[in-house]
């Protein structure tokens, strides 16, 4: 019997090569789209986590500017801890306190806290006792603000005994207090929890050799930039322009859209040539932020800058790897009678 051998064919190495590097060409794109779809996907997070970072900031920068200069439609409380009188007051390019980015605005603001509001049982003059009607939502630690309906004075509680409030009184720097034949502040004064604080852009250590431009907080109004409390990383810039009826019609004229137009409206510091007049009424702020990531795309593409704001002018061209995101309102002052 004989057997028939069967041929057998399989791949050269020739073949086998190519097969290879055909297959690692192939490989190679899809790993590329893999690691160009998680580059963006990580972008995109490190945006979407810087702006919703600084949203919640601006929400109560902006619940501070519409319970502004509580008790007082004229805009003057005093606070003797700063030896200062303001309900609200907007510093356009501030070189103030120490560490303040260069070009950035300020606020400095005394605003309702938590809607307590209790009044007076007794004259209050300046002294370190106070009895109110109604002590239950008070405690150690807050400011108040005691007014007469016009001028007010911010003092800090150190003690509560049911409704009789034990003060800071640190002297009226000169100031003169209201006059009023019972006392400064008569019996049935209004007492309304209030914050001084101010609203800047400083500066805080990454951990490292390094900083991040961070949102800052200083609680009681004073500039000390030991204070200063981060509210938001990341926040580059902060912008405020100010509605004041300056010529007295009782509304805001619109915004021009020309410089021209811009320098005559009644939006002030929305272009460098605008002063404030200090006897308007002020009646609205616009507040914008930009923010910006914490970590730079990768690469040394150098692609991105700060974007010019209001009257702040842009970074230098293409001078960083951080992408920005630029976040506004504008906010109607409540408390002064003087919104538009």
């Amino acid at each position: 019997m004989t057997r028939t051998r069967t041929a057998q064919r399989g791949f050269t190495l020739v073949e086998l090569m190519i097969s290879l590097v055909i297959f690692s060409f192939a490989v190679a794109g899809v790993l590329a789209v893999a690691v160009s779809m998680t580059q963006g996907f990580r972008e995109q997070r490190a945006s979407v986590t810087t702006e919703s970072a600084v949203r919640v900031p601006l929400d109560f920068i902006a619940d501070a500017i519409r319970q502004s200069s509580p008790g007082s439609p004229a805009n003057a409380i005093y606070d003797p801890n700063t030896c200062t009188i303001t309900g609200i007051q907007v510093y356009n390019n501030a070189t103030t306190p120490s560490g303040i980015a260069t070009g950035t605005d300020k606020l400095d603001v005394i605003f309702a806290s938590g809607a307590v509001v209790t009044s007076t049982r007794e004259i209050y003059n300046n002294n370190a006792s106070l009895t109110v009607t109604d002590g239950s939502q008070l405690s150690a630690g807050d400011s108040i603000v005691v007014s007469n309906g016009t001028v007010g004075m911010l003092a800090r509680i150190t003690a509560v005994n049911t409704n009789v409030l034990t003060l800071v009184v640190p002297g009226t720097c000169g100031i003169t207090l209201p006059a009023n034949a019972a006392g400064p502040y008569a019996a049935g004064s209004l007492v309304i929890r209030a914050q001084h604080a101010l609203f800047y852009v400083g500066s805080v250590s990454d951990g490292g050799s390094g900083t991040n431009p961070t949102l800052l907080m200083d609680p009681d109004g004073k500039e000390s930039t030991a204070d200063a409390e981060p509210m938001a990383e990341g926040v580059e810039d902060l912008q405020l322009v100010k509605a004041e009826d300056i010529n007295g019609s009782g509304s805001i004229d619109p915004e021009g859209t020309t410089p021209a137009a811009m320098a005559a409206d009644e939006w002030l510091f929305n272009i460098s040539t605008d002063a404030a007049d200090p006897n308007a009424t002020l009646r609205a702020v616009r507040v914008t932020m930009v923010a910006r990531t914490l970590s730079g795309l990768i690469g040394n593409l150098k692609s991105y800058n700060r974007p010019a704001v209001e009257d702040h002018a842009a970074a230098a061209a293409a001078s960083d790897n951080f992408r920005r995101r630029i976040l506004r309102q504008t906010v109607e002052i409540r408390n002064t009678s003087a919104s538009p």
